[in-house]
């Protein structure tokens, strides 16, 4: 135990506080709201608390527990505490919801029949299974999407429903087909020894219900639980906590209603609203100081949220000075749009000093990042694109994972069905099936039957001893499942002739798909390094509980691109808020739910906070959404912002946007009509209180040219007449997709070629920089 009850600490872990920050830090006993704006310091609060209770209370530090919402979090909490507590504790739990879940049930699941190296299906695990039940019930993919079904079990489960309860609950056949397919589905994980994201948590509050004995043992031993990002628990998390904190009642939950964003995945506002109903005893400490934004942009984002109506009264402010106004600038389209963003990049890199890592730009939706995506290639500025296809999603990294999962759980069929032919061993889909019937009859996994696979007639013997192989293979990575998991995955890559493979299988990406195996052995070799249990089952479990967040690397300077909500947590020198446009931000799915409104509106507070210095908010005249292009309307958003922090740029005319006649790039006199105001009715559910008269967006007070150069309409592009030509190869470019090379000028890698790509679309092209898909042409 670490006790120091000297003046010395009492100074260390306060002097750096706010007065409402140590009010949030010395309020150790009974349940306790603290209300956190955004860049409040919530986070230095929460490990000052920890280490309050620990030096000054003496409190031991396996009695503390403490929630977050991502890994990196959780990690970053544990850095600051091993300062200020003299080194790491590793009996302090200090982690994820779904991690934390982990460790129970690793420990204690065997009540529930749940074995100790269970896996955890991820997104693409839980599709595949579901395509597999889909089809053994013949239901057609067009009417039960797996995706869709997934969402609709992943909604049940959030309300702790169980497959024979929603059976009970059905009132319609297609209701009736879910509930079927809700219990075939957990039936299949059961046998699987696997559980979803949603049954981690499940499993455990069941566990608890189910055994009280368990539970009071949990509780008993954390005198003190902490949740942090309180507002965005869902009711399964919400039932964990209760349970958990039921003994001692030390429950301090951290978050702001201002920042709940994410009820469409189950996230209830109400668990933060209604805090006090469930606590009455509560202390409740608001932190309101903010230490990210400058006076401006908090101003904007109070005026904002403010119109909510289910929320608890705070108000942002700073010591800081108010900084720069809130720059909008409404154009012609969407790919006016990218190139505005890029100029403003431009000038923030060259005359303001900020560096790529400091600047992001947010969306609603992300479709939205095609057009700022072919700004930023044609300007060669580099980004990432946050929540694209994670690292362990990326098939040769899942291939790898597969191997070690069947290692470690011979009941996994999803991992098996995935690897028997991978590296390709000429085992098609028809033995596949064969050893699917197999595994039925018996009762048995995959794996078992294959290891039967003598007993099946109808099986050649060269695909047996193929099988046998590949039995052999996941034996031997068993045998050696106490050894560390990098030398593993690196014996493994090697034994599968790994880089032959993805040769074979496509020589075009073999060398970026070889470059990801490395990657992740490297990382498993870093695992090993800081990892108290350096085995295979918890590097699995740990790299299936990464989220988006915690794959951000903030030390690559690149510009990151990615949704409003991926930013939830991150913070920047410089935001872009793209796409301020009825229909995207509020989306068009919120317009008939005053809650969703509400909800889109914290959305867009959230997007605004994300920024310490500037904010540059853009809205287009026209905009092509699911390829069809139309006028927009500016966001209901706009008009709650104060006119004298906007500095405004309507400077769609000059762009002309899209001419009565069609959708061209070229100028038109009908572009400002394009722009149309939201403005409430009488009758509009969300009406506002009334604002002041005079015009919604005056015109700016006078453009001082805050982009370093102007951004000018995309040239008029070459149209060519559909007709019988000669074709001289095919080629694949990033922005335009594929093209047919219809003419040559010169000889050699230097010639120009002339391409012409969908929609009669003529660009010329230099010969050494196609990527050739088939080629005639002469260099």
């Amino acid at each position: 135990m670490i006790s120091d009850s000297g003046t010395n600490t009492e100074a260390e872990l306060l002097d750096t506080l706010n007065p409402v920050q140590r009010e949030a830090v010395t309020h150790t006993e009974g349940p306790v709201l603290i209300l956190a704006g955004a860049g409040s310091g919530k986070t230095r609060v929460l490990t000052h608390r920890i280490a309050w209770l620990v030096r000054k209370r003496g409190v031991s530090p396996m009695e503390i527990l403490a929630f977050t919402f991502t890994n990196k979090a959780a990690a970053s909490m544990k850095e600051r505490l091993a300062r200020l507590l003299g080194g790491p504790n590793s009996s302090m739990w200090i982690g994820t919801f779904h991690g934390t879940c982990v460790r129970i049930l690793r420990a204690s699941g065997s009540h529930r029949g749940l074995d100790r190296n269970f896996v955890i299906y991820d997104s693409d695990d839980q599709e595949t299974l579901m395509r597999r039940i889909l089809s053994d019930l013949s239901l057609g993919d067009k009417e039960f999407r797996p995706r869709a079904v997934l969402s609709k079990i992943s909604n049940v489960k959030n309300r702790l429903i169980t497959p024979q309860a929603y059976k009970a609950m059905t009132q319609t056949y297609h209701e009736e087909l879910i509930a079927k397919i809700y219990e075939q589905y957990q039936n299949a994980l059961k046998k699987a020894q696997a559980l979803d994201f949603d049954d981690l948590i499940g499993e455990t509050v069941t566990l608890f219900a189910e055994h009280d004995s368990i539970r009071e043992q949990y509780a008993r031993r954390f005198r003190y639980v902490h949740v942090d990002e309180y507002q965005d628990t869902n009711g399964p998390q919400y039932e964990l906590i209760r349970h958990l904190a039921s003994v001692h009642r030390n429950l301090c939950v951290v978050g702001d209603d201002d920042q709940s964003i994410y009820g469409w995945r189950g996230a209830d506002i109400g668990n933060i609203l209604s805090f006090e109903s469930t606590y009455p005893e509560a202390h409740v400490v608001r932190l309101e100081q903010n230490y990210r934004s400058t006076g401006n942009i908090l101003a904007a984002a109070n005026a904002v949220v403010k119109n909510n109506k289910k929320r608890k009264s705070k108000t942002l402010w700073t010591e800081e000075s108010a900084g720069e106004l809130i720059q909008l600038t409404i154009v012609g389209d969407e790919e006016a749009e990218g190139e505005l963003i890029v100029s403003g990049m431009t000038r923030a890199v060259h005359q303001d000093g900020r560096s790529l890592r400091e600047l992001a730009v947010l969306y609603r939706t992300n479709a939205q990042s095609r057009a700022i995506e072919n700004a930023l290639r044609r300007a060669a500025v580099p980004y990432e694109l946050v929540g694209g296809t994670p690292f362990y999603q990326r098939r040769e990294v899942k291939d790898l994972l597969a191997y070690l999962r069947l290692s470690v759980n011979p009941n996994d069929d999803v991992a098996f069905r995935r690897v028997l032919n991978v590296p390709k061993r000429g085992i098609g889909k028809t033995t596949l099936d064969r050893l699917g019937a197999l595994a039925f009859r018996e009762g048995v996994p995959m794996l078992a039957a294959a290891r039967r696979v003598s007993e099946e007639v109808d099986i050649t013997s060269a695909t047996k001893e193929k099988i046998r192989a590949f039995v052999q293979i996941i034996d031997g990575l068993t045998a050696r499942g106490t050894e560390p998991v990098s030398e593993l995955l690196a014996s493994l890559a090697g034994a599968l002739e790994i880089g032959r493979h993805l040769l074979d299988d496509d020589p075009e990406t073999a060398a970026d798909r070889m470059e990801n195996v490395e990657e992740l052995i490297v990382g498993a070799r870093q695992y090993v390094e800081r990892a108290t249990d350096p085995g295979v089952a918890a590097f699995l479990s740990e790299v299936a509980l990464l989220t988006d967040a915690d794959r951000i690397d903030e030390t690559v300077d690149k510009v990151r691109l990615m949704t409003a909500h991926n930013a939830k947590g991150l913070e920047f020198d410089v935001v872009f808020v793209a796409g301020l446009e009825e229909g995207l931000l509020p989306h068009a799915s919120s317009a008939m739910d005053p809650e969703q409104i509400e909800e889109e509106r914290r959305l867009f507070y959230v997007a605004l906070t994300r920024a310490r210095i500037r904010v540059f908010l853009s809205a287009a005249t026209h905009r092509r959404r699911f390829g069809i292009g139309g006028p927009t309307g500016l966001s209901r958003f706009l008009n709650e912002l104060p006119p004298e922090l906007m500095e405004i740029d309507e400077r769609a005319q000059s762009y002309g946007g899209y001419g009565a006649g069609g959708s061209n790039h070229g100028g038109g006199s009908g572009a400002r009509s394009g722009v149309t105001r939201y403005e409430p009715t009488d009758d509009d559910p969300f009406q506002r209180p009334a604002r002041g008269t005079g015009e919604s967006f005056p015109r700016a007070r006078s453009w001082t040219g805050s982009f370093d150069r102007p951004v000018v309409p995309p040239s008029k592009e070459v149209t060519f007449s559909p007709g019988p030509r000669h074709v001289l190869g095919r080629i694949l470019h990033p922005t335009f997709g594929r093209g047919e090379v219809i003419a040559q000028e010169g000889k050699g890698p230097d010639s120009r070629l002339t391409v012409l790509f969908p929609g009669g679309v003529v660009k010329k092209i230099v010969a050494r920089y196609a990527q050739w898909e088939e080629s005639d042409v002469d260099f």
